[in-house]
């Protein structure tokens, strides 16, 4: 009887045990096995001694280790550079280096940069404009339609460019597409200090024809800029979440100052993309200044979000979608990218200096 016992708790404990690994096993990676497409994010690398390509590098090879299969495709909220700004040229191509070291059979034409507020324009980067992504819908708002300075625009600028936007979501909600929607911009649009002088003031425009679209779509904003100081530490830091149903501090679209917005009620996903190079944000009351890599998983009922730093899995989140879909894609996207030939011809040059600088180091 006492042997029966002891063979019966042992067995109990190795469940147990077994389970607990489970358990652990999942909490490690919080990857989504069930995703049909896993999009990965990021922004301002601002290379200049942060180790920002090689931190990228590094995250995306920690999520590979937990897991993560090839990703559908990499969105890039703007700023390869800190000081130079020409250093956007080569930084792009280190972004593409570094997705393509990891993943060898990810394809180039699948990694969407956008411009940041510290890149030329030469630089080669993803038009504004809607794109069809295959298991997804793109919208990509660059640096001249939604600027980080906004003093230098009227509002009619950026009503222009919210009309734009419009235009395409009513045309999705007509057609009856299913497909998750994301929108990404370098620059944000919750109300912080930054508003005070001009960053994102006309914001107000775009939100409002997003969160109303939203009612019928699932749209996902991504975005990043704010990484240089506290701006984003009432929302989470360095890394943010606000899930459909919360609340979000919008500017006004008249008036300016520290209590000048309104509270709003979001219909759709906000996050940052990840900040990688390095952040401001500080370490208390809930916020945190960890510098992370993004990834968004489409599986039919949820869209997963998980962020990874250089430590492993940081934080997960799910958002239950309004419109179920099994649709599945080829993973190979080709987008357009502006200044194709000026892009090409300026990486060859900054390689050939690179190459000479270089060997004066050695």
């Amino acid at each position: 009887m006492k042997r029966n016992l002891k063979s019966a708790l042992s067995l109990v404990l190795v469940f147990a045990m077994l389970l607990c690994f489970t358990v652990i096993g999942f909490a490690k990676s919080g990857l989504n096995k069930n995703a049909y497409a896993t999009i990965i994010t990021a922004s301002d690398f601002q290379d200049e001694k942060t180790g920002a390509f090689d931190r990228f590098e590094n995250i995306l090879t920690i999520m590979k280790n937990d897991g993560l299969a090839t990703p559908h495709s990499m969105l890039c909220g703007g700023d390869y550079s800190k000081i130079w700004p020409d250093y956007a040229t080569p930084g792009v191509a280190n972004v593409k280096d570094a997705y393509t070291s990891v993943y060898p059979d990810a394809s180039e034409g699948s990694v969407v940069c956008i411009q940041g507020n510290h890149d030329f324009v030469s630089c080669g980067f993803t038009k504004t404009g809607y794109y069809d992504m295959g298991a997804y819908n793109l919208y990509v708002i660059n640096e001249n339609d939604f600027p980080w300075n906004q003093f230098l625009r009227t509002p009619l600028h950026i009503k222009n460019t919210a009309n734009d936007l419009n235009d395409t979501l009513t045309s999705l909600i007509d057609s009856g597409d299913k497909r998750p929607v994301i929108i990404m911009t370098h620059v944000p649009l919750h109300h912080t200090d930054r508003t005070l002088s001009g960053d994102n003031m006309y914001s107000g425009y775009l939100f409002d024809v997003i969160n109303e679209n939203a009612k019928k779509l699932d749209i996902v904003f991504i975005f990043g800029h704010n990484h240089s100081s506290d701006y984003d530490d009432y929302i989470g830091g360095a890394v943010n979440f606000m899930a459909p149903g919360e609340k979000i501090r919008i500017p006004l679209k008249n008036k300016f100052g520290d209590d000048c917005y309104t509270e709003e009620t979001l219909n759709f996903t906000y996050t940052n993309c990840g900040y990688v190079g390095y952040s401001g944000n500080s370490d208390e009351n809930g916020s945190t200044s960890t510098l992370t890599v993004g990834a968004i998983q489409l599986t039919k009922n949820n869209i997963h979000f998980v962020k990874y730093s250089e430590n492993g899995l940081f934080k997960t989140y799910d958002v239950a979608r309004k419109n179920c879909s099994t649709y599945v894609s080829d993973a190979t996207v080709t987008t357009t990218v502006q200044n194709d030939f000026v892009y090409y011809i300026m990486t060859s040059i900054f390689e050939v200096v690179e190459a000479f600088f270089a060997s004066f180091a050695k």
